[in-house]
């Protein structure tokens, strides 16, 4: 199965979350047991100190009462110190039975309170002695017995002493455990928070050797290959590495990479079809360009053949025209003629129309314009060969051709030196 990009950074997620997570529920686990800690122990300094407290004051009370007893022999003393000894064994067992600091599970600590315990059974047993020692109110004490007495009630004194000292000392010490222990607490939880970063860190580390694997190199090999297709070269392709995001970007890049390369390929054909096209294209213009310079050579010719221009003496032309004229062959013989007598200088110019089948009011305005052009540049034009049909359409069209000299024929035209018809 494979892992998409967001999967696995919702998974990194999740870790995280989840050292987090630990971190605080065992943060939070430990500062309910220093607290729970820090409760008992109070409770438990308060029910001591107490328990403490009633034996010390038990204990005082017993003994001043058994002093006092020795002193007057007053039942009611005797009962009072019954009924204070009772008190002192009560508030023994008290301390005897306490669970308060038991329960800190502080074996230092149940150490000293075991210790506290058994210094107050002893001077309860002490205290008992004494009791059971004590005279009846008839018998009669001398001094040794009376100093006896006090001796044993200083005894009973120093065991109350010893048990107040190791007492206080129970309550100093217990203020000192308890800090170890919240120490030794508070250093645990520094060496699991120190685990839980070097988890982070563990963590932080694979996420980047993931990304740098994953992302950087493909993304790093994609930029690569774009950068030779941007110069040209064609030839690249990625190799697919994963089946995720970048996977598919690398399939995708690499479909593009060979569209590209298809494209730059039908490019080059089409090119190379285009110029050969090109050439052809050329080659037919070149062609073309040929035949219509032999064309317009040729145009030229037939032109120069369509309306001829023959000299016959030194200072005579003669231009035999054939066939029908029109507005373009009119324009090509006044051309021919006025280009031929400027050349020759011509004095004469026989324009023989017996080729022409109809001479209509536009061919004789164009022969009238030849003559005047031709006069013009001082040579003078004899019209010939205008047979019978061609004379009675001019004549029917009103064409005047007074001004212009004419002969039957070329022969009778260069007989004449320059008579009029």
């Amino acid at each position: 199965m494979s892992w998409s990009l967001t999967r696995k950074t919702a998974v990194l997620a999740v870790g995280y979350l989840i050292i987090l997570g630990v971190l605080a529920i065992d943060l939070i686990f430990t500062v309910i047991e220093i607290q729970n800690v820090a409760n008992d122990l109070n409770q438990a300094i308060i029910d001591d100190v107490q328990t403490v407290a009633a034996i010390n004051l038990a204990a005082q009370q017993f003994l001043t009462e058994s002093y006092s007893y020795l002193q007057t022999r007053h039942p009611a003393e005797y009962e009072e110190s019954a009924e204070l000894l009772k008190q002192l064994e009560e508030a023994t067992a008290r301390m005897r039975t306490s669970e308060h600091i038991s329960s800190l599970v502080l074996a230092d600590i149940d150490q000293q309170h075991a210790s506290i315990a058994d210094e107050a059974e002893a001077l309860l047993r002490a205290a008992q002695r004494l009791y059971n020692r004590l005279p009846s109110e008839t018998d009669a004490l001398t001094d040794t017995q009376r100093e006896a007495f006090y001796a044993e009630i200083e005894l009973v004194e120093e065991q109350r002493e010893a048990f107040t000292d190791q007492a206080n000392a129970h309550f100093a010490g217990m203020g000192d455990v308890a800090r170890q222990y919240i120490a030794n607490d508070v250093t645990l939880t520094f060496a699991d928070v120190v685990l839980a970063l070097m988890a982070m860190v563990a963590l932080t580390a694979g996420a980047l050797w993931l990304i740098e694997r994953r992302i950087v190199r493909p993304l790093r090999s994609i930029t690569n290959v774009a950068s030779r297709l941007a110069e040209g070269r064609l030839d690249g392709e990625l190799p697919v590495t994963s089946n995720d995001e970048i996977g598919m970007l690398q399939q995708t890049f690499n479909r593009m990479a060979a569209t590209v390369q298809q494209q730059a390929s039908d490019l080059e054909l089409h090119y190379r079809q285009v110029t050969q096209a090109r050439d052809a294209l050329e080659i037919a213009h070149r062609q073309a360009v040929e035949q219509l310079t032999i064309i317009q050579q040729q145009q030229e010719a037939i032109r120069e053949l369509s309306v001829p221009v023959l000299p016959v003496s030194h200072d005579t032309l003669v231009m035999p025209l054939v066939g029908a004229l029109d507005s373009t062959r009119l324009l090509q013989v006044q051309e021919q003629a006025l280009e031929r007598i400027a050349a020759t200088r011509a004095r004469r110019l026989l324009l023989d129309i017996t080729g022409v089948p109809v001479v209509d009011s536009h061919v004789a305005q164009g022969l009238i314009r030849v003559v005047q052009a031709a006069r013009l540049l001082g040579s003078d034009v004899t019209l010939i060969g205008i047979r019978s049909e061609v004379a009675q359409s001019i004549v029917g069209l009103g064409i005047s051709l007074s001004s212009i000299r004419t002969c039957s024929d070329l022969q009778s035209a260069l007989a004449q030196k320059g008579g009029g018809s």
